[in-house]
């Protein structure tokens, strides 16, 4: 498979299976937190299903579901869209993404440009904010 096609098949993933979503760089700490950046794009967004096999914290048994909640989502999204939408990047840890009709509210926790980079794709790791 060559970069292109592979940058295609996300690019036609994300068109027919994509919901739109709205990236937000925000600066300071609450109750003063600003907007600094928002755009809107489209992504793929998937729940984060839990990996029984491995331990939420060390010396728990394997038996002991991981440290991931039914509010965690991978999104990933195209460079290419974020360069066009005027997002600052790189995304970045602390970032929030608002879902379609602001239903959910996540943040940002871990960012992966390089895992999906021969597609032109960015894996982000998000969180529900409660």
């Amino acid at each position: 498979m060559s970069d292109l096609s592979a940058a295609a098949a996300y690019r036609e993933a994300i068109a027919v299976a994509g919901v739109a979503i709205t990236l937000q760089r925000v600066s300071g700490y609450a109750p003063n937190v600003t907007t600094v950046s928002a755009v809107s794009l489209n992504a793929l967004v998937r729940n984060v299903s839990l990996d029984a096999a491995a331990a939420a914290q060390s010396g728990l048994s394997a038996s002991t579901p991981g440290a991931v909640t039914q509010a965690d989502r991978l999104v990933i999204v195209l460079a290419d869209d974020l360069d066009a939408a005027g997002f600052p990047v790189p995304v970045a840890r602390g970032d929030q993404i608002v879902l379609p009709d602001a239903s959910e509210l996540l943040n940002v926790i871990r960012v992966d440009p390089y895992k999906r980079a021969i597609a032109g794709a960015v894996e982000i790791f998000a969180a529900g904010i409660s």
